[in-house]
């Protein structure tokens, strides 16, 4: 029986190109390899007779997208033994590498798994990728069901994410903008009076003639990127005005500059560059985030900014203020229950990270600001239509607004909170848990953090003709990870 194709799925099946496929990976990496044919069954009841999509494959039928059954469905065409030449870390990643610039087959379905190891009789460990089409299902979801093929544990349910928000009814939710509406208003009139007091300065000193030069480079530098216009016109508000957070934010989104960063520049290549790190300890993390006054999130995000930073000047890059991120938002609550349909439930929103601040604390600081205003906006809403619209749109029609949105971005980074104690794949203890986002367009990178018992990974997947240093940007952001660890436990040299 065929079930039509939602459009929050047709939207990323629709939005393939050689060079940028809109494939989710993850990797777990096991401290023993588990049985073959223990492994084989367990992916079989666990998820593939719980989920049909995993069954399914995407048809054009009537003007209308629709999955349909797969007659010569073959677990062995989807669940793959791999050895390769050695166990080495080296050899795991060319392999990777080489494997995120594979297509799926679309007469069948969308995935596969492959147990990979070294060469037979190898007492070596070993990993499992996974692969899942971005039109099967969101990030944090496929991630669920990446854990789903674990054994039962408890503690392996990662924690409630997303977007829980009130069901308020019609009249409920008539009122409750209409309250919303009237504070953030009130907000804005209570913080016009700085606003206007500010400005008033600004008028005065362009009154100075020696000023004059200076203040007509600012006003040329307005008129090129009109953003800061509007980042200055809504600072005065609160973080959680939402009102003005959405002006902001979509405006951002509408107005932001190509992300261009002269360090690289035209279209991806087929090859790709897959790395990573993994046993950030995630206490120290979380001691480090209390030391600055931020989240963990904003710390790691931190870590992210000061590599960037850093990768840039040493490309001779040392004028660039935003470098614009897209980040995923889900719109429903993630918990432990997973809809026997995946789909995908979540909005890309575009996340201006600041480049050039040293001060950790205060890059910190501006990243919580920043993050807390795109939280509490409209954006991620606005994203999800809008997203919508590109899966409705012809072919030509769409390519131009995913151009569009994508060019304001260098890529995709996510933050995925996964389970808090250990997994085991029939027996077989996992040691760590990976994962890399997909990039559209013309975007060079994407960045997964992800927490899994006690410690943070982090997945780098990059376009090798754009990036051909993809190493370089794991280890610059281990570098300060280390260092915004170190700044919250002064060594008794340094008092």
């Amino acid at each position: 029986m065929a079930t039509p194709i939602a459009a929050s799925d047709l939207t990323w099946l629709l939005m393939d190109r050689p060079n940028n496929l809109m494939h989710v990976h993850g990797l777990l990496i096991f401290e023993r390899l588990p049985d073959w044919e223990l492994l084989r069954n367990a992916i079989l009841d666990r998820i593939v007779t719980k989920y049909r999509v995993l069954s399914q494959i995407p048809v054009h039928r009537d003007g209308h997208w629709e999955w349909h059954d797969d007659l010569q469905f073959r677990l062995s065409r989807h669940v793959r033994r791999v050895y390769l030449d050695d166990s080495s870390e080296d050899a795991l990643r060319e392999y990777l590498s080489a494997q995120f610039a594979v297509p799926f087959d679309r007469a069948h379905p969308l995935w596969d798994m492959q147990l990979i190891s070294g060469p037979p009789g190898d007492v070596g460990g070993g990993a499992m990728l996974t692969r899942f089409h971005h039109g099967l299902g969101d990030g944090i979801r496929l991630v669920q069901l990446l854990l789903g093929t674990c054994d039962p544990a408890e503690g392996a349910t990662p924690r409630t994410v997303g977007r829980t928000g009130n069901d308020h009814g019609p009249l409920g939710t008539v009122l409750h903008v209409t309250e919303r509406s009237m504070k953030d208003t009130l907000d804005l009139v209570l913080h016009a009076g700085g606003a206007a007091a500010q400005l008033g300065r600004k008028v005065v000193a362009t009154l100075n003639p020696l000023e004059l030069p200076h203040h007509f480079e600012t006003v040329v530098d307005l008129a090129r990127h009109p953003v800061k216009v509007i980042d200055a016109v809504t600072s005065f508000a609160s973080e959680d005005n939402e009102m003005s957070n959405s002006w902001r934010e979509i405006g951002r989104l509408l107005l932001a500059d190509k992300a261009d960063t002269h360090a690289w520049s035209g279209h991806p290549g087929l090859d790709k560059g897959v790395v990573w790190i993994e046993g950030i300890s995630l206490a120290e993390v979380k001691l480090a985030a209390k030391h600055l006054g931020g989240t963990v999130n904003d710390t790691l995000m931190s870590a992210v900014s000061l590599a960037m930073t850093d990768y840039l000047a040493g490309r001779g890059v040392t004028d660039v203020e935003d470098l614009g991120w897209l980040m995923p938002v889900s719109l429903r609550p993630v918990d432990g229950s997973l809809p026997s349909t995946l789909g995908n439930h979540f909005a890309l929103v575009l996340f201006p990270m600041p480049i050039g601040i040293s001060d950790p604390a205060e890059l910190v600081g501006e990243i919580h600001q920043r993050t807390n205003r795109l939280k509490h906006s409209a954006e991620p809403v606005l994203a999800f239509g809008m997203q919508r619209v590109i899966a409705e749109s012809p072919g030509a029609v769409a390519k131009r607004i995913t151009d569009f949105f994508s060019s304001k971005s260098v890529g995709q980074l996510t933050n995925v909170p996964g389970p808090s104690a250990q997994l085991r794949m029939v027996g077989a203890p996992v040691r760590t848990v990976l994962g890399w986002v997909p990039t559209s367009g013309d975007q060079p990178i994407g960045v997964c953090l992800f927490t899994y018992n006690g410690t943070v990974s982090i997945g780098v997947a990059v376009d090798i003709r754009m990036i051909p240093d993809p190493m370089s940007i794991t280890e610059l952001i281990g570098t300060h990870i280390d260092r915004l660890v170190a700044s919250a436990n002064p060594s008794p040299t340094d008092s």
